[in-house]
């Protein structure tokens, strides 16, 4: 058995152990997708190689472990993690940004849903920790949420192994089947994350300005137009505004444009 085949045959024999440390290490903020592995889980627990119901409870407390320790940290030092969370995930430029608008319209539901969109899986709960959700609401809202991410995956890749599991040619080799699809669901995954992130940063590359340039306008008396597109909730760990600094949201920019001058430098920024 060669290299590849020993892999496939270690992650077949330990699919429990990987599935709730690859589950964990996604909630803690690795940029490592968790959907491959669930779908896997599924299919394998189609064919009786592993128990659907003992994948859904190691999902789920996973992730539960990994929200927990969030929640508490974002109590605490609510600014601070989520900068290194945004640093960290394979979305940075607009992970609070999206993440503050979507609590703000769903409130503590929004950790229901949150696991299912990138970019607001990452910060959402240390986000409603720092937006002072309840301990028992988190937990409720959040024991959901886990639930309904992890069972829905599993059950998707339980149907697709039934399927699977039908046709002899193809049982035998549902393990590796499985291991595969994990491999390669990362890799594509991943790729197209970066992809995203590098066309994002060549659109923004002629747009930037950097702080010293900013101050340095501000010093020669040019007043530039600063519109603070920070989110309320991303006010609350820190209030302070550039000087001079007019807040607006980015939905408020097209219908309050004919507040913006055409005769100043315009600087955007956020968090």
């Amino acid at each position: 058995m060669g290299p590849v085949g020993e892999s496939v045959a270690y992650l077949a024999r330990h699919g429990y152990t990987l599935l709730f440390a690859w589950v964990a290490a996604e909630q803690f903020g690795a940029p490592l997708p968790a959907v491959p592995i669930l779908i896997a889980a599924g299919v394998l627990a189609a064919s009786g190689q592993v128990s659907l119901a003992m994948c859904v409870a190691l999902g789920v407390v996973a992730c539960l472990i990994g929200d927990t320790a969030w929640y508490a940290v974002g109590k605490t030092r609510g600014p601070a993690v989520l900068r290194v969370l945004c640093r960290i995930s394979l979305e940075p430029e607009s992970c609070v940004r999206r993440s503050s608008d979507f609590l703000s319209r769903h409130g503590n539901r929004s950790l229901v849903f949150a696991k299912f969109i990138p970019g607001i899986s990452t910060v959402a709960v240390p986000l409603a920790a720092n937006a002072g959700i309840s301990p028992l609401a988190f937990f409720l809202y959040d024991t959901l949420g886990s639930l309904l991410y992890v069972g829905a995956y599993l059950l998707a890749g339980y149907a697709l192994g039934s399927r699977l599991d039908r046709l002899d040619a193809l049982a035998a080799s549902l393990k590796t089947l499985a291991t595969w699809f994990v491999v390669m669901g990362v890799v594509a995954i991943v790729a197209w994350r970066l992809r995203q992130r590098r066309k994002f940063h060549k659109e923004l590359r002629t747009a930037r300005i950097a702080p010293q340039e900013v101050l340095e306008l501000i010093t020669r008396g040019e007043r530039p137009y600063i519109v603070d597109l920070r989110h309320p909730l991303d006010m609350l760990p820190d209030p302070r505004m550039l000087p001079g600094a007019i807040r607006m949201t980015p939905a408020e920019l097209t219908d309050r444009q004919a507040e913006i001058p055409r005769d100043r430098e315009i600087i955007l920024y956020c968090t």
